[in-house]
């Protein structure tokens, strides 16, 4: 037994050493093993043992450089991030289609540079996600591993991923919760290996955490497409685990008996201020507006739009929408006490005044103890960024130095 777990013990500090070597080459320039050593607090030996091991697995490389100390002697080559050979598909799940693509893993790169391929794949029923998904990876692992190595797929999409009961519940998706569980069993029964599920929310506030270096930060980011998400980030961690079944937020009560939200209960802000609530009232007063579809942000560019033509059908639905807007981000404000809140998806379609109204509801009707320290900002997120995220952060959770891949199947 204690043999046992002395071997435990030194397999997790050789594994932590590793990841904390790549870690410091991959954010640090004109790194040479004496500079890392020192830095890492690590001695020469042992700082000259790891980075051999990630010379030898692809995670470094030796460019040829020299460090330019102006010290006596030959200067040291300069050691750089690698996994250059090695890619992850990025799968995301939208209503009737998957959006695959295969990102490198050489993470110094530009996101731009790092997505190698995109396309939409369509899919037929809710029920074949899964399926499809497995057809989707096998068929780019067949042209891909010709010349690169398959590090793993990340899965992203809008609803929970419930490790403790096996399986998926989306909305957007139409997957109830039978059907999610159906889908995850197509996945592990598949006899694929090192596929992930994450909710979209926690890859977008890991995006925009990297975006911004908001590692030292604890913020909350909110995101509005056809619903509303969360996820909560706290120094570089997010809260609970990326399945989004801890931060539910669109699904808070801000409007006691109010409308009826797909997840059954009544008054959830997404059922107050979502899209599809957005649409509905817009269309009690403008009965032949065009059928826009949803997830592109096209009624919230409508309402805009009626800025200057409708200015009191405007203003009304915005004071709505700030009131209950505000009133969720006190309640989740004085639970987990962010000082920033990141407004994601199409939220900036409202542009800059909304951001000082929102701030002033909040002001006025939270507890201003708390509320006084908080800030909003808007985030953009690019498409790129996003592929990027959702392969980083497969690699950053799952990815093992001392085995050198990812195993298993994994939600969240």
């Amino acid at each position: 037994m204690t043999t046992r777990m002395k071997r435990i013990r030194q397999s997790d500090i050789r594994e932590h050493n590793l990841q904390n070597v790549y870690e410091y080459v991959l954010h640090n320039s004109n790194v040479s093993r004496a500079k890392l050593a020192k830095a890492l607090d690590l001695s020469k030996p042992s700082s000259s043992s790891l980075v051999d091991e990630l010379l030898s697995i692809g995670a470094l490389f030796e460019d040829g450089e020299k460090e330019e100390d102006g010290c006596v002697g030959r200067n040291p080559v300069l050691i750089k991030a690698d996994f250059r050979s090695f890619f992850c598909i990025v799968l995301f799940w939208k209503a009737s289609s998957i959006e695959a693509s295969v990102v490198s893993m050489c993470q110094e790169w530009t996101e731009e540079k790092r997505v190698i391929y995109s396309s939409p794949f369509s899919v037929s029923l809710p029920a074949d996600y899964g399926k499809r998904s497995i057809e989707i990876i096998r068929t780019l692992k067949r042209e891909l591993e010709k010349n690169h190595f398959y590090m793993g797929t990340s899965i992203m999409l809008s609803g929970i991923v419930d490790i403790h009961r096996k399986g998926i519940l989306s909305y957007p998706l139409n997957i109830d919760e039978l059907t999610g569980k159906k889908i995850v069993s197509d996945i592990v029964d598949s006899g694929e290996n090192a596929i992930a599920i994450f909710n979209d929310n926690v890859i977008l506030g890991f995006s925009a955490m990297n975006h911004f270096q908001l590692q030292q930060r604890n913020f909350l980011y909110i995101h509005f497409l056809t619903g509303i998400g969360a996820a909560y980030f706290m120094k570089g961690q997010v809260f609970g685990d990326a399945g989004g079944k801890l931060t539910q937020f669109g699904h808070c009560i801000v409007c006691p008996n109010g409308k009826q939200c797909r997840c059954g209960a009544f008054g959830c802000l997404e059922a107050e201020i979502g899209e599809i609530a957005l649409r509905g009232e817009i269309r009690k007063y403008y009965e032949s507006i065009e059928n826009f579809p949803l997830g592109e942000g096209k009624y919230l560019e409508w309402l805009i739009r009626r800025k200057e033509g409708d200015f009191t059908f405007y203003s009304e639905v915005k004071k709505e929408y700030i009131r209950d807007l505000a009133f969720a981000i006190c309640n989740a404000s004085t639970m987990v006490f962010p000082d920033l809140i990141l407004l994601g998806g199409y939220f900036y379609l409202w542009g800059e005044e909304f951001l000082g109204e929102l701030e002033e509801e909040i002001q006025r009707t939270g507890f201003s103890y708390i509320m006084q320290d908080l800030h909003l900002q808007y985030c953009k997120e690019r498409k790129e960024e996003i592929q990027v995220a959702c392969a980083d952060y497969l690699f950053s959770r799952y990815y093992r130095f001392t085995s050198r891949k990812i195993e298993g199947i994994h939600l969240g």
